[in-house]
This record gives structure tokens, C-alpha cells and sequence, in this order.
């Protein structure tokens, strides 16, 4: 007999009724449905009433009165078991089975849990609060016969300063501390325990004296150092801080967020949604933690702490069954790189302050101007330029722009939607082509904007100990390239898009000297060898010629020597750039620029004309643009073939696997979604480009550790890689030049990607170096 379910959904989405119905079909339900906001009780009578045995609750209206918190929505609840008297799982909106890649995925996912609950053999969560010395030796004896140890910890920031210097002064961040741990012992039998280690009770020390506080900070040690494999959920993030308690965890081989990501890495990557699709009886829980603060429930904090362990140990029981074996060989290529990364989160750059004030005297000085030349064309002293609302109000209503309707963007349900008077740059940008007073408006705002971001962003971060701090995930993109933002230590910046005008600030410590090492046009050879375009790798590797200037001749029928820097940087890099991106004629005018591409078809002598009705020998814009993204697969045709068979990989396999191995799981679909398409023909140059980087940032690792002190890992920087060497032995760039020499053979041939060097005292300050 076919389960029965009772769906509560919401009013406004009865038109998704049917998207729905088709996956409770398919799954095999049969269901009643209301739209009624609903108590518990109302809930679960109208089920019974109805014969139901379940409840899928998308109604946003009735999970309120289900649910605890102050603003609960089915996004933060999506996935969670309700343990009513008939079993209630909570989905998200039905319009995400429309307008987000995975929603419909998710939904299914969600539905199947009816089938799988009652859990067998459930594992009932508890704990114990390590509060008292005489407890640490029974515990340490239950971890140590443990298989595996799920390790979390709470952290709380002080000392913090809160205002910055007038005069762009040194800002230190402040002092983060564990405030408690927990740790879940996995048994050969597959039971857990778990145990709380308070160290601080909301900014009081849980412990009376200095010795127990020691006693406490040393067991936490004592188990970390146990050599029992330890997992964690994003274990960048508590490794940091344990380290600094020189109680850094041993045998770090597990983190469920890495596997997540290996097997799914488009899905969201928190611990609440990977417990949700791991574990059937999953409940939110997350609000817990702030609640617990709020109200000063100390056990309420422990038990928020201890989930975290319970439910990371409980997942990765789930991955170890279930995880399928592409998503096996992405973790063991990628997992690895935690540990370089940790080393250069930890290491950072040293900031020469001198330069950084003189720099920041420059950007506030740009920002006056900026500032004082709007308020005085705009004749209103109180303008701001980084209210959208204000510069919306004088662009299109006082100055009267025509709208350019620049990109796009999501609306409420998450469907795409043209911009509407824009205030972005890429919209300032049409609207100054439109007249001069616009132009000198909107320049000043665009340069206001930069002069800001570069002050707050780049000059006036949180610093530690005089430098810049930042945190390297391997886990944070989907290609495998790493992603970085502020550092863990809740100081610093991203480092990966430090802009050119920030970076003489960033100096080599003192001995040593900065160098930076390229692979050079990664991605363009990664297209050409994974598309088998002859063409293509001859232009590439061609001897004494530049690539981009090669492909005025091919593209346009200019001759070598007469392809303009203009025309190779602002026209001929963009239509590489937009092909390999897949962008359409609109996207790719965007990116190029309206002014470059009349610019280059005056060059060309091609007539351009904004009018609707154009003359003889006229084109209009968007017909040169088609033209001139087509020029490139005029001479290089086998590169669209390899697209079609990207379409095809996917349609058939929902994945893309790499040369070296690697696998991605597609959601979008690639034939009817142009957008999923685009990230589909992307991501596979981008993969393998940035594979070939990971594998000489790998074997730089292994030299940092040869060279005990004498070279040192920065960071990965999209396709390079920063780090500095002692001055008396630089000879150990040419190890690390070799480190990153990794030939990969493609339909037969040899990808190499060649290396360029960089070499100087600061980041902004480096010549290429010979050889």
C-alpha cells in the first residue's frame, strides 16, 4: 500500500503543485494537500483525519508555529525531521525546483526520508561536561580506544578595537579563545560518545584555579596528540586555534566538509545541510548556539557544542558506506592541501606601514576629489555616493540617463531578471557613453567607490603581529582552485585579489626576497589541448611570438607587427576570454566595453552605427560583437566540436571527468540552461589548469619542509603561486621552478605549461627574471 502524505504549502506557490506531483509519483506516494496556515495540532489532525502517515510541510507560514526561533524559514528548517505524532519533514519553497540548479535534486532527497524513517538501531544523542578534574581520566580512557574522534570547538573573540585610527594607524586584531571543545569517540561497533570540555563560561573561567585551567588545556592536548584518526566539519577553521593552544589535532585525515565537497561540490557545504542530506532524522539545530548566549544556558552551550561532534561523526559513518568512488579519488587529491594552506594562513606577509599610510594618503586623497567634484556638480553637499538609492535618484530621475539595463540579477523566487536602473559599475559605465555631464558623474562615482573599497579592504584590515592574515580554503570552489577569504583568526583580508595598487606594501621579511610563479596562459592551453585544436597549440607555442598578437592575423588579418597593444588587450584577450566563458553577445559587450569595440572596429575599418536603421555598409554593435566572437572559432573550429561533446558527457553522466581524474557532478541542465552550459565548457580548463598548480604547490610544500625555514609558502593565487626564500640561498627558486614543471599527456599529447618568474623585495616591486 502506497505511503499517504498530507503536503502543507503555501498559497502563492500553487502553480509548482505540479512539479511536485510528479516526484511524489515517482517516488510512489499518494497525497492530499491544503494551503492552510496551520498550528501543530491542526497540522497533524488534518493528516489524521485524512489517512496520512506523513507530513511535508513547505507552507513558510505554518513551519513558524512549528518550529522555535524568532524568524524561522523553510530555507534554515529545509530537511529537518519534526517528531509530531505523524512524522513531518520540512522542505523548501517549490519554486527552487525551478530556479536553483539542485532544487528539484533536493525535494527528491527530502521526499525519500519518509521511506527511510523510523531509523534501525538509532543512535540516541548525549554527552558529558568535562566540568571537574577527577572526570579526565575515565574520558581519556573511553577516547583512547576510539577508531576515530570527531573534534569541535566554540571560540569567542576579545580585545577587540573597535574603531580605526584617523590617520589609517595600525589596527591589530584581537585575541580569539576557545571557550570549549567536544569530541565524539567512533566505535569499532559503530556507537558514539561525546564529551564537553568547558574552559569558558561566557567570558568567566569555568575553572576555580590556574592549575585546574592548566589541567584542562593540557587534556586537550593529551587527546589531540592521540594518534587515533581524528575528523572534523571544515577542520581549517578549528585546527587554526587549536595550534595556537599548541593542542593541534594529530592524524587529521577526515573532514566531511572535503567529502561534501568532492562528491557535490555545487551544493552548499555547512554542517546543518550536510547532516540534512547525510541523515534522515536530522534537525536544525544551529540557532541553538545564539539562543544559549543570549540567554546565558550554559549547559544549552555545551549541548550546542556537542552536537556539532555528534552529528560530524554520524555523517562521516554515512560517507564512509555511501561516498562513491570519483568522490574518493577528489578527496584524496585535494584533502591533502589543507596543510600548505595551513602553513600560509599562518605565515601571511609582513606590511611595510610606511608605504601602506603613503598609499592610503593617495586613495584618500582620490576620495576627497571624487567626493568633492560630485557634491559640486550635483550642487548638494550631502550626496553620498554609496547609497544606490541616491545615485539611482540623480542618474535617472534629476539627470535623466537612459536606462543601459546592465546584467542580471535574482529576484524574490530566485528567477533570473534584467537590472533596472542599475547603479553597479558595468551600468555607470553605458550610462557616462550617453554625455558628457554623465560621464564626469558617473567617473567621480565609480572612482569614489575604488578609492573606499581600496581604503577599507585593502589598507585599514585587521592586522596581527604587522601583517596580513588571510585564510586559503581547498574546498571553496568548485573547479579545485582555492578560494580565500579574511583569515580565521577573524583579522586580515582575502589575499587572492589584492589589487596591483595595494601590493608594494606587501613586503618579503627581513633576510628574504619575494617571488611569484606563473603558469603561463594555463587555461588557453588547457582549452586547446582538452579540445585537440592543432591550430590552437600552434599559436600557443610558437616560438618568439606572442600568443594574444598571433591571434590578430588569424582573427582579423593583421599583420603581426601592426596588432596594437590596444587591440590585443582590450579586444583580442577579451574574445579569448569570452569563448572560453562561453559569453553571449550581450554578456560579452558588457565585459568588453561599448567604447573598446567601436574603437576596434574603427581600427578594422568596420562602420558602427547606434541607430535602429542601419545603412549600407553599417553593422550595428551587437552584429560586430557576434562577429567577432565568431572570429575565433573560425580558425580554431575543433574547440566548438569539444563543446558539443562536454553537452553530451554531462547529459549522459550528470559529470565531467578530467585528465588527471577528477569528477564533477553537474546539477544545471546543460542543454536547456546556456548559463549551466557556460559553466560547464569553463570548468574544465579551469579544473585541469588549476590541477597542474596544485600538483607544484604540492611538491613546494615538500621543499618548505626540506628547506626548514628557508623558503616560505605564501599562498596559491589563481594560477601562481607566492612565497619568499632566504637571500643566501635563492638558489632554491630553480627547485621550486622545477616543482612546478608537470607535463600531462591529453589524446595523446604533452601538456606543458611553461613557468614565468618573478622576483623582488615586495609583492608590487618584482622583475621577471631570466631563465
Amino acid at each position: 500500500m502506497a505511503t499517504r502524505l498530507l503536503v502543507n504549502y503555501h498559497n502563492s506557490e500553487h502553480n509548482y503543485l505540479s512539479v511536485l506531483t510528479y516526484y511524489l509519483k515517482k517516488l510512489g506516494y499518494e497525497a492530499v494537500a491544503t494551503s492552510s496556515t496551520l498550528s501543530i495540532g491542526e497540522l497533524v489532525s488534518k493528516a489524521q483525519a485524512a489517512n496520512c502517515q506523513g507530513i511535508f510541510l513547505v507552507n513558510k507560514d505554518t513551519l513558524i508555529n512549528c518550529v522555535p526561533g524568532t524568524k524561522p524559514s523553510l530555507d534554515d528548517w529545509r530537511g529537518s525531521y519534526l517528531a509530531f505524532t505523524i512524522p513531518t519533514i520540512v522542505g523548501n519553497s517549490l519554486a527552487h525546483t525551478q530556479t536553483v540548479p539542485y532544487g528539484a535534486w533536493l525535494i527528491e532527497k527530502d521526499l525519500l526520508k519518509f521511506k527511510q524513517l523510523p531509523l534501525k538501531n538509532k543512535i540516541e544523542f548525549s554527552f558529558t561536561v568535562l566540568d571537574s578534574t577527577d572526570k579526565f581520566f575515565d574520558a581519556f580512557n573511553d577516547l583512547n580506544k576510539a577508531e576515530c574522534i570527531a573534534y569541535d570547538i566554540e571560540t569567542k573573540t576579545i580585545n577587540k578595537e573597535e574603531e580605526k585610527g584617523k590617520e589609517g594607524g595600525v589596527l591589530e586584531g584581537g585575541d580569539t579563545i576557545i571557550t570549549c571543545c567536544s569530541w565524539t569517540a567512533i566505535y569499532a561497533d559503530r556507537s558514539l560518545k561525546t564529551f564537553v570540555l568547558p574552559l569558558v563560561n561566557f567570558l568567566e573561567t569555568h575553572w576555580v584555579t590556574d592549575l585546574d585551567y592548566c589541567r584542562a588545556i593540557q587534556f586537550m592536548q593529551a587527546v589531540n596528540k592521540l594518534e587515533i584518526p581524528k575528523v572534523m566539519h571544515n577542520g581549517m577553521y578549528d585546527c587554526t586555534h587549536s595550534i595556537i593552544y599548541n593542542a593541534e589535532p594529530h592524524n587529521w585525515t577526515l573532514d566531511t566538509m572535503a567529502m561534501m565537497h568532492s562528491e557535490f561540490s555545487e551544493l552548499p557545504k555547512t554542517l546543518d545541510f550536510v547532516a540534512s542530506i547525510a541523515l534522515p532524522d536530522y534537525c536544525q539545530w544551529k540557532a541553538e548556539a545564539a539562543e544559549a548566549s543570549k540567554n546565558h544556558d550554559i549547559h544549552r552551550y555545551y549541548a550546542y557544542n556537542a552536537k556539532d561532534t555528534f552529528i560530524t561523526a554520524r555523517i562521516l559513518l554515512h560517507y564512509l558506506n555511501n561516498l562513491p568512488a570519483y568522490a574518493v579519488k577528489n578527496y584524496q587529491s585535494q584533502f591533502k592541501l589543507v596543510y600548505p594552506a595551513l602553513y600560509c594562513n599562518f605565515e601571511g606577509i609582513k606590511i611595510d606601514q610606511e608605504k601602506r599610510i603613503e598609499l592610503r594618503s593617495k586613495e584618500e586623497h582620490r576620495l576627497e576629489e571624487s567626493l568633492k567634484t560630485l557634491r559640486t556638480c550635483l550642487a548638494d553637499e550631502n550626496f553620498n555616493p554609496s547609497s544606490p538609492k541616491q545615485v539611482k535618484q540623480y542618474i535617472y530621475e534629476v539627470l535623466g540617463a537612459k536606462d543601459p539595463q546592465v546584467g542580471m540579477k535574482k529576484d524574490a523566487e530566485g528567477k533570473r531578471v534584467k537590472i533596472i536602473q542599475g547603479t553597479n559599475e558595468k551600468n555607470l559605465k553605458q550610462v557616462g557613453m550617453q554625455h558628457p555631464i554623465l560621464l564626469m558623474v558617473t567617473s567621480s562615482i565609480i572612482e569614489y567607490r575604488e578609492a573606499r573599497k581600496a581604503i577599507s579592504t585593502y589598507m585599514d584590515f585587521l592586522q596581527k603581529n604587522g601583517r596580513l592574515l588571510y585564510s586559503l580554503n581547498p574546498f571553496g570552489t568548485e573547479t579545485g582552485r582555492m578560494a580565500c577569504q579574511s583569515s580565521s583568526l577573524w583579522c586580515g583580508t582575502q589575499v587572492q585579489n589584492i589589487p596591483y595598487y595595494a601590493k608594494d606594501m606587501l613586503v618579503a621579511d627581513e633576510g628574504f626576497e619575494m617571488f611569484e610563479i606563473d603558469n603561463s596562459q594555463s587555461e588557453a592551453r588547457c582549452t586547446a589541448y582538452l579540445a585537440g585544436e592543432t591550430n590552437l597549440i600552434k599559436a600557443l607555442e610558437e616560438e618568439g611570438r606572442d600568443f594574444y598578437t598571433s591571434l590578430g592575423y588569424l582573427f582579423f588579418k593583421v599583420p603581426y607587427e601592426e596588432v596594437s597593444e590596444f587591440l590585443r588587450n582590450k579586444i583580442i584577450k577579451k574574445i579569448v576570454h569570452g569563448t572560453n566563458y562561453m559569453m553571449g553577445v550581450t554578456t560579452f559587450i558588457e565585459n568588453a566595453g561599448e567604447q573598446n569595440l567601436i574603437d576596434a572596429a574603427s581600427f578594422l575599418g568596420i562602420r558602427i552605427s547606434m541607430s535602429p536603421k542601419l545603412k549600407e555598409g553599417e553593422k550595428s554593435l551587437k552584429e560586430f560583437a557576434a562577429d567577432v566572437l565568431e572570429s575565433y572559432h573560425a580558425p580554431f573550429p575543433k574547440v566548438r566540436q569539444w563543446y558539443g561533446s562536454i553537452k553530451q558527457e554531462i547529459m549522459a553522466t550528470h559529470m565531467l571527468r578530467s585528465p588527471l581524474g577528477h569528477t564533477r557532478y553537474f546539477f544545471g541542465n546543460v542543454e536547456k540552461n546556456h548559463q549551466a552550459f557556460n559553466s560547464a565548457v569553463a570548468h574544465a580548463p579551469q579544473n585541469l589548469s588549476v590541477s597542474v598548480l596544485n600538483i607544484g604547490l604540492w611538491k613546494t610544500w615538500q621543499l618548505v619542509k626540506k628547506h626548514e625555514g628557508k623558503l616560505r609558502l605564501k599562498a596559491q593565487v589563481h594560477d601562481s603561486i607566492l612565497a619568499q626564500v632566504d637571500k643566501n640561498h635563492s638558489e632554491i627558486m630553480n627547485e621550486v621552478i622545477e616543482a612546478m614543471q608537470n607535463p600531462v599527456v591529453i589524446h595523446g599529447r604533452t601538456l606543458r605549461i611553461p613557468t614565468d618568474i618573478k622576483v623582488g623585495d615586495s609583492w608590487g616591486n618584482m622583475e621577471k627574471k631570466k631563465g
